[in-house]
C-alpha cells in the first residue's frame, strides 16, 4: 500500500514542544537515540524511564524527572546490562505501578548477532527508581510486555507479544496469581504450549504485524490499550501507525472497541528522519481527567508526545 494513501483518524494534536527528549552529546550513554519512553505518575512528579543508545551501540535504559510532562532534568542511567541474559542490551522499557512497587519490563538481549531466540523480556522491579531487583522473564522471543495497572478479580494481569522476531507475532494475556509466576519457567512454558489460548486477534490482515505499545490505562470504559499496527509488514512498503483497543475491564479478553485506521503515522520530519526512518512506535500514556497524553518513540531516535480526548477517541472507534 502506498504510504501517502494511508487514512488516519486525525485526533492526536502532536505537542509543540516535540521532539521532547532528545540525545543528549554529553552523555556518551545516550548520545545517538532516546526513544520509546513510558512515564510513571509519582505524586506531581513524573519518572520517565526511555531506551538509550550510546557511543558504544549497546541499548540500555535511562531515566528521567519531569513535572509538566515535556520538559525533563536529572537524565541518568537506570538499568543497563548485567547479567548473560542481558548481556547485549536492555531496550524498551514499560513501567506500571501496582501497590507500592513499579514494574518495569524490558526487552532483554543475550545474543550477538541477535536472533530471535536471545531476544526475551526481563523485569526491574523498584520501589523508588533507585534500587531494584532484576529477573529473566520468558523463556522464548518476546518483547513488549506491560503490567495492567490493578488486579482483575484477584489476579495480577500482563500482555506482551510472543514471536515478535519469528513471526508471525501474537499478543496475549498472562494472568499470575503472585507476582512469583511472572518470573516462572514452568509458567512460561505452559503459557506457550497455549499461546493461542491467550492470544487477542487484532490484525486485519495477514502482511500486517502488531505489537503491544503503552501499558494499558484504565477507564471507566473499559482497559484502554495503544499499540503499534504495521501494514504491509511482509510486504515492504510497510506503514508504522499507532492503534487501539478497548477491552472489557472484567474478561481483557473480550475486545469492545477498536479502531479501523491508524490515530496516528509519521508526518513530521521528526518522526520521518532519523536512525530508523517513518517509525512511529507507542510506548506509554497517561490518562488525566478526559485527556490522553500519549508517548511516543520517533524514528528510533528521540521521543514525542501528541493528545487527545479520551471521550471523543472512544467515539471514534468501533
Amino acid at each position: 500500500m502506498d504510504h501517502q494513501k494511508i487514512i488516519i483518524m486525525p485526533m492526536f494534536k502532536r505537542s509543540s514542544a516535540n521532539p521532547i527528549l532528545l540525545p543528549n552529546s554529553k552523555n556518551s550513554w545516550e548520545n545517538k537515540a532516546t526513544f520509546n519512553g513510558c512515564p510513571a505518575q509519582d505524586g506531581d512528579k513524573m519518572h520517565f524511564l526511555y531506551r538509550a543508545i550510546g557511543s558504544d551501540n549497546v541499548s540500555t535504559i535511562g531515566c528521567a524527572e519531569s513535572l509538566n510532562g515535556a520538559k525533563f532534568k536529572n537524565r541518568r542511567q537506570f538499568l543497563q546490562p548485567e547479567f548473560d541474559w542481558e548481556k547485549y542490551g536492555c531496550e524498551d522499557p514499560r513501567v506500571t505501578k501496582l501497590g507500592s512497587s513499579y514494574y518495569i519490563f524490558y526487552t532483554a538481549l543475550s545474543e550477538y548477532p541477535f536472533r530471535a531466540e536471545g531476544i526475551k523480556l526481563g523485569l526491574a522491579v523498584t520501589k523508588d527508581f533507585k534500587t531494584y531487583k532484576k529477573y529473566s522473564v520468558t523463556n522464548f522471543n518476546s518483547k513488549a510486555m506491560a503490567l495492567f495497572p490493578g488486579k482483575i478479580g484477584k489476579k495480577m494481569v500482563a500482555i506482551l507479544t510472543a514471536n515478535t522476531d519469528s513471526p508471525p507475532a501474537k499478543i496475549g494475556l498472562a494472568f499470575f496469581d503472585t507476582p512469583q509466576q511472572m518470573t516462572s519457567p514452568a509458567y512460561w512454558n505452559k503459557w506457550y504450549k497455549n499461546v493461542d489460548k491467550h492470544r487477542l486477534v487484532i490484525e486485519r490482515a495477514e502482511n500486517d504485524h502488531v505489537e503491544v505499545g503503552a501499558p494499558p490505562l484504565k477507564t471507566k470504559y473499559g482497559w484502554l490499550l495503544f499499540y503499534s499496527y504495521i501494514q504491509n509488514y511482509f510486504t515492504p512498503p510497510a506503514t508504522f501507525g499507532i492503534e487501539a483497543i478497548l477491552l472489557d475491564l472484567n474478561d481483557p479478553s473480550k475486545i469492545i472497541k477498536r479502531t479501523t485506521k491508524p490515530l496516528l503515522t509519521s508526518e513530521t520530519d521528526y518522526e520521518k528522519f532519523g536512525n530508523v526512518p517513518n517509525i512511529s512506535f507507542p510506548s506509554g500514556a497517561i490518562l488525566t481527567g478526559d485527556k490522553i497524553d500519549l508517548y511516543y518513540g520517533v524514528a528510533d531516535t528521540a521521543c514525542a508526545v501528541a493528545s487527545c480526548s479520551l471521550k471523543e477517541l472512544l467515539k471514534e472507534m468501533s
